[in-house]
């Protein structure tokens, strides 16, 4: 399978929680921990890549594989009322996935783990099966498996009497056997999309059967607001001192967490959007570093699935106004000006007046940090004028680089023919068609939403 492109620079990150793994599994000690980060900021990608690095890693006294990992999509096992049942079949499905790897050229170290993991979860689900809780997992798969029609149900009504506190303890025993073998990692992904009765639930279960067992290691995916307002939804929001206190609550399952924020992108970018880049030409041997700068400032502030849909969008806007080869300065112009719309700005006025508390872009004011990255931006496009160059002090000459181009895109189109940045020397003379370009561009990107 092809490495999947790291976009914003995570392996420093993922590097980071392996080594915590790996520093839990020495000393066998379990754990619970989570990888914090808002929605579409890629925790999905970052835990999908630590799961392909765990099982490359070796275990140095038995030669065979460190670890047993698995994935636990709660969003997708839903439908399991039960989420010790949709815990176990996550489990079950991870083992049958990875059977990819019992080739012939897999050393029989490796198969004989796996196959002891594979039975002792069946032994799990099967008490599941003899206690009446949830549906049988393992005649379902293996029926489906084998494209039989006819699913036996006589085991699916729950029986009340039973003690489900009983069939946890007997899990937990069999669970530690199977950490003996090595150490269990288990991800939990997608608990922010789940309602927020079922994900506390999932929270609960998971406590219940791995809280204080040796050897394992759960690491959580969450978006913690997201979180916090499922806790609100199911106790009420903390009034008084007999109120539930939330972050006291999440402590009773969540050991630590580690912050993943919206990343860095790095020149992979001209390799994933391909497509849009090649729809235009590097005049300038720098631009190519340039770009990368610009995008990483603009984009520090959106989530990598908004970074996308920005980009699928300027390239099908541009798609539609231009189907010749222009100056790659206009494809920085696109994205920037789709986030500054995002932002709610109307157009790029003069930087100046951004320090100006009273003064308002479209209405709505802009936090610093976005201010200071268009302060930085407009530093390099721009130079004042000397009076032994014949050139007013008041105002902006356009540097002959990507950013002069782009200020000057933004300059034409929003203040008639230049009123802040002046080309004097006639740089972007040759530029106009770019502009006709930009034009069309924005006027078709506000009626696309």
């Amino acid at each position: 399978m092809d490495k999947r492109l790291d976009l914003l620079n995570r392996e420093e990150f993922e590097g980071n929680v392996i080594k915590i793994v790996n520093q839990l599994s020495d000393i066998k000690r379990g754990c619970c921990f989570a990888i914090e980060g808002s929605w579409g900021v890629g925790k999905t990608f970052v835990i999908e890549e630590i799961e392909e690095r765990l099982k490359l890693i070796q275990s140095e006294e038995t030669n065979s594989d460190r670890y047993f990992v698995f994935h636990y999509n709660c969003w997708q096992h839903d439908y399991y009322e039960e989420p010790a049942v949709a815990i176990i079949s996550a489990m079950l499905a991870s083992i049958r996935e990875d059977a990819v790897f019992f080739s012939k050229d897999i050393d029989n170290t490796i198969k004989a783990g796996y196959e002891f993991a594979k039975e002792k979860f069946k032994e799990i689900a099967g008490l599941y099966i003899k206690n009446k809780i949830g549906i049988n997992l393992i005649s379902l798969a293996d029926k489906i498996k084998d494209n039989k029609d006819k699913i036996e149900d006589a085991e699916n009504e729950f029986d009340e009497m039973f003690s489900f506190s009983q069939t946890i303890e007997k899990v937990r025993k069999k669970m530690q056997e199977i950490a003996e073998k090595r150490t269990i990692v288990l991800f939990v992904d997608e608990l922010d999309r789940c309602i927020p009765q079922y994900a506390i639930k999932v929270l609960e279960r998971l406590h219940h059967i791995f809280c204080g067992l040796e050897n394992v290691v759960v690491i959580m995916a969450i978006d913690r607001k997201q979180l916090e307002h499922s806790v609100e939804e199911m106790f009420g929001a903390r009034k008084d001192e007999s109120s539930i206190d939330i972050e006291k609550y999440l402590k009773k399952f969540i050991d630590f967490s580690m912050v993943l924020d919206n990343g860095i992108i790095n020149e992979s970018y001209w390799e994933k959007y391909k497509s849009y880049f090649d729809k235009f030409v590097i005049e300038q041997k720098d631009d190519k570093e340039e770009i990368t700068n610009v995008l990483s400032k603009l984009f520090a502030t959106i989530d990598i699935r908004t970074q996308e849909k920005i980009i699928e969008k300027a390239n099908m806007v541009h798609s539609l106004v231009c189907n010749e080869k222009r100056d790659i300065s206009l494809l920085v112009f696109e994205v920037m000006y789709e986030v500054l719309m995002m932002w709610g700005l109307d157009g790029l006025p003069n930087i100046e007046l951004i320090d100006d508390g009273r003064y308002e872009f479209g209405k709505k004011q802009i936090e610093k940090c976005k201010k200071d990255i268009l302060k930085s931006l407009e530093a390099e496009a721009y130079e004042r004028g000397e009076e032994s160059r014949n050139r007013s002090p008041h105002h902006k000459y356009i540097q002959k680089n990507l950013y002069g181009k782009i200020f000057w895109y933004f300059d034409n189109f929003y203040y008639n023919e230049g009123t802040t940045y002046i080309d004097v020397d006639g740089y972007m003379v040759n530029k106009r068609r770019e502009l006709v370009v930009a034009t069309k561009f924005c006027e078709l990107c506000e009626m696309i939403k």
